[in-house]
């Protein structure tokens, strides 16, 4: 088998290496079509499957233990509450969403 040049490729790998041209920019990024989302609904998520038990849990504390109030039910759930909304943020901070946005069709003159 004969070896190549370090400056030699293959015309697959030459491909590979080519970005794709969108309005006569280069991207280095695929398309959006080319991807999935990575992002689930929040009914399929660790956190809220953690939320949901620990308010059924919270529930039944509250109904059967008599050191449990209502005031400090309603406190511990509006903290479960926030530190869910957080976890999500935290969560789909870093997705970028997949949807088609009409604002990345508008040319603002620049090149």
């Amino acid at each position: 088998m004969a070896a190549r040049s370090g400056g030699e490729r293959d015309s697959a790998s030459a491909r590979r290496s080519m970005a794709p041209m969108r309005g006569g920019r280069m991207v280095w990024f695929p398309q959006r079509a080319d991807f999935t989302s990575e992002t689930k609904p929040f009914f399929l998520t660790s956190e809220f499957l953690v939320f949901v038990l620990y308010l059924m849990g919270l529930g039944i504390a509250a109904s059967t233990s008599p050191t449990i109030d209502a005031r400090l039910f309603w406190i511990l759930t509006t903290a479960a509450t926030i530190g869910y909304m957080l976890a999500r943020g935290i969560a789909k901070a870093a997705s970028r969403s997949r949807v088609h946005d009409p604002r990345e069709d508008i040319d603002l003159g620049r090149d």
